[in-house]
């Protein structure tokens, strides 16, 4: 844990400061073990580097599997949807990034954070509930060669942060609708903003208008969804593999992702790969968005356009200090794009 974090931190329950004790620090002057207090009398650990404020009995089995999905599909070789999609389409390019101060909601395997830190942010601060902090997200940042980052182990509707505390970008990309409540959630993480920043965040969006969409979701996806959630991590593993191998082939495959049996969604062509390559990352693809969408998570919210737009003008009234309103309410929305909300 950098110093840098110090100034952000607070108690997520009460709001006080947090002061730091006991600690011990490496050759980096970064703080590898102590405790955070509140003035009413609540500690939190830091371990490993990481300040955590989960309790102590442990995590809820819906968090064990996100740390499950992620500890096992490592996100980082899928930079190039990254930068396809949730950058050009919600910030045009990684500029956004350069020299601000970013918090990353739900971070997962830590694959956004890296990115981020390579696309020049001053300061990632790295928020995730599961276990995944002290197995993925350590692979893929303690090796990344950069230092001006802090992950932090917590709820994302609870964020130990500062009110109006951070000036640069909250982001919350396709996380806020695995938390127990869209609304709560969002609000906690707008309230981080301090002015001349932005929270930036999506939802999936319901689809069930006209008779073939309806069918769809109520009778092919939510059932199914209900059914491999609880199976064990192997079953549901199985399953997003066979559909993997069934979606490349032709015709079968479109049927069964049209149908929502499985979700490949759109792969970006590298320049000069072979079929047999893109064949393999089209696997890899299906494989992690199956997973993600029927097994891994105990909340998966689908927001009607009402209910975001009522939800965004709560939080910011101005609809000139909402970017992306159009592309992100049009229909189909363009992949990955994110509604920016200015303080």
């Amino acid at each position: 844990m950098t110093p840098f974090l110090l100034e952000y931190l607070c108690d997520p329950n009460t709001r006080e400061p947090l002061r730091l004790h006991d600690e011990t620090r490496d050759s980096r002057g970064h703080i590898v073990t102590g405790s955070l207090r509140a003035p009413s009398g609540a500690t939190y650990p830091i371990r490993n580097g990481i300040a955590r404020f989960v309790p102590d009995r442990g995590l809820a089995a819906t968090v064990t599997s996100f740390a499950d999905e992620w500890n096992h599909f490592n996100f980082i070789d899928f930079k190039e949807h990254w930068l396809r999609h949730t950058v050009a389409n919600t910030f045009g390019s990684t500029d956004a990034f350069k020299g601000r101060v970013v918090v990353d909601c739900g971070g997962g395997s830590g694959a956004q954070t890296r990115w981020m830190l390579e696309s020049g942010a001053k300061h990632v601060i790295m928020l995730e509930l599961s276990d995944s902090v002290d197995d993925v997200v350590q692979r893929n940042l303690s090796q990344s060669g950069f230092d001006n980052y802090d992950v932090v182990q917590c709820s994302i509707d609870a964020p130990p942060l500062r009110e109006r505390s951070v000036n640069g970008i909250v982001l919350c990309h396709n996380v806020i609708q695995h938390t127990p409540s869209v609304e709560k959630t969002a609000r906690a993480l707008y309230s981080l903003v301090a002015p001349g920043g932005e929270f930036a965040f999506n939802c999936y969006g319901m689809n069930d208008d006209g008779l073939a969409r309806w069918v769809r979701f109520h009778c092919v996806y939510e059932p199914l969804r209900a059914t491999l959630k609880r199976m064990p991590f192997a079953v549901t593993l199985a399953y997003a593999r066979t559909m993997a191998g069934l979606r490349l082939v032709p015709g079968l495959g479109w049927v069964l992702e049209k149908s929502n049996f499985c979700v490949q969604g759109d792969v970006p062509r590298r320049a000069g790969e072979t079929r047999l390559d893109r064949l393999r990352r089209r696997f890899r693809a299906t494989s992690l968005n199956t997973f993600d969408s029927f097994g891994s998570h105990e909340y998966q919210h689908h927001k009607r356009d009402d209910e975001i737009q009522a939800l965004v003008k709560e939080l910011q009234a101005d609809p000139a200090r909402v970017l992306n309103a159009e592309k992100y309410f049009s229909r189909p929305p363009p992949i990955g794009c994110a509604l920016r909300i200015l303080r």
